[in-house]
């Protein structure tokens, strides 16, 4: 019998949200296109360009990078490793 321990390791990421907006720029993308690749709310996706966004989901954020064709990690000021 296998037994195993998930460990949970949380990571606290700080959006940056020129970065997110400079990707999408990059891409000649609108808010609007973005929207509709990503399947991420237009509203939300303005909210954190703005910098407005108070709290955003890593799943969020992971579909916005993907469809931006960067690694969530790239669209972050910096990464904190919290228990």
């Amino acid at each position: 019998m296998k037994c195993t321990k998930l460990i949970k390791q949380e990571h606290h990421l700080k959006i940056d949200s020129k970065k997110i907006k400079l990707a999408r720029a990059e891409m000649g993308w609108t808010i609007t296109k973005l929207a509709d690749v990503s399947g991420v709310n237009r509203k939300t996706i303005g909210e954190i360009e703005k910098g407005t966004k108070k709290k955003v989901r890593f799943s969020t954020i992971k579909q916005i990078a993907e469809n931006l064709n960067k690694e969530v990690e790239d669209l972050c000021t910096q990464v904190e490793k919290g228990g």
